[in-house]
């Protein structure tokens, strides 16, 4: 089964730090890298949000769902002017994903991070 997690939270909430600093380091993965694999599936990250990128939905989600079963991408949550929440999961839907969603929210300990990265796990996992 696919399984992609999207990571929502408002600007400056921290999805990049629980990505690149927390997740990442789980997943036995540098920094700068995007491939994963985890039970045996392939997976990628993105830590940049579409918000940010300006890269089109369809496109990097159709390419990303061609090659891997394990996606973790980050997103505005819906209610925010700019978000790409909705058509992402459409998207990861319509590419026959399950999707799970994890929020962060900013100002909190590290811990709290850490304990988010966990919980995308527990998604991709599940």
């Amino acid at each position: 089964m696919k399984k992609a997690v999207i990571v929502v939270g408002y600007h400056y909430a921290g999805k990049s730090k629980t990505i690149n600093k927390y997740l990442k380091l789980k997943l036995e993965i540098g920094t700068d890298e995007h491939k994963f694999t985890r039970n045996g599936m392939g997976g990628f990250i993105l830590s940049q949000s579409f918000e940010e990128s300006n890269k089109v939905v369809d496109e990097m989600i159709d390419k990303y769902a061609k090659k891997y079963d394990l996606l973790v991408l980050p997103a505005r949550p819906a209610d925010e002017k700019i978000s790409c929440l909705n058509p992402v999961s459409s998207r990861l839907k319509a590419n026959a994903f399950r999707v799970s969603e994890v929020s962060v929210v900013r100002n909190n300990p590290e811990n709290y991070y850490d304990g988010k990265a966990d919980e995308i796990l527990r998604e991709l996992d599940r």
